[in-house]
């Protein structure tokens, strides 16, 4: 067999990886990674799709690629922040009454204070 149609188990990829083989079987379930179930339990992953899977994650630049010039657009990717970014607060809030009106929104209350309900 050559190296593109050698197959490997989860548990040899979780070694090769350095993870779980639960992970590797969580990565299969979802197609994340490639691979073939061969029976009820049993999978087999190709080392092509093993290496597909590093170069899909992986944060290196490939060598062709140029660096982007200020101002330009082309070949870069604007990414969204994730739901736990620290975003700066807009002037005059602090972060306890933007907590409270958040607390209020979500149980429902109305968002005037004490003194203000009449």
């Amino acid at each position: 067999m050559t190296t593109d149609t050698q197959f490997l188990t989860p548990k040899e990829v979780a070694e090769i990886l350095g993870v779980h083989q639960k992970t590797v079987h969580h990565w299969l379930r979802t197609g994340k990674l490639a691979g073939t179930k061969i029976s009820y339990r049993a999978w087999r992953i190709s080392r092509s799709a093993l290496e597909d899977l590093v170069t899909q994650n992986s944060n290196a630049q490939p060598k062709n690629a140029k660096p982007a010039k200020n101002g330009d657009k082309t070949g870069t990717t604007q990414s969204k922040l994730p739901d736990n970014a620290v975003v700066p607060l807009s002037p005059g809030t602090t972060p306890d009454s933007k907590m409270k009106r958040y607390i209020r929104d979500i149980m429902g209350e109305d968002s005037k204070g004490p003194a203000e309900i009449e």
